[in-house]
């Protein structure tokens, strides 16, 4: 995927792209595009469920991330960003383990039970 993302956004992207292809996979099974948001700039959103897996497109769409500049955003608009801590390529892993396992990352705080 080419695009004018931002560094880190680009760095997780072509770690999870490589991963996904050592389990045989491609990122565009899972409906990636390109977006612009104002506040977080481009990004590029993509489900962690394959299109054609029997999955409904609400469950598509629920399951959906985009990689911003700033780190991962879910659909219910909490962030999960990027740190030293919490570099891309450790967050692209993190992906790619719950795309193999076709069992996707749900952020929920413990702390608020949201």
């Amino acid at each position: 995927m080419t695009s004018k993302l931002p560094p880190t956004a680009e760095i997780f992207l072509n770690h999870l792209e490589l991963g996904l292809q050592c389990f045989d996979l491609n990122l565009a099974d899972y409906e990636p595009f390109y977006l612009k948001h104002k506040e977080f700039g481009v990004g590029c959103s993509f489900s962690q469920l394959k299109l054609n897996d029997g999955h409904t497109s609400e469950c598509i769409a629920k399951n959906s991330l985009v990689v911003s500049g700033s780190g991962l955003h879910f659909s219910d608009r909490k962030l999960l960003p990027f740190s030293n801590e919490q570099p891309p390529t450790h967050l692209a892993l993190l992906v790619l383990s719950s795309m193999v396992k076709d069992s996707p990352l749900q952020f929920i705080c413990e702390d608020c039970n949201s």
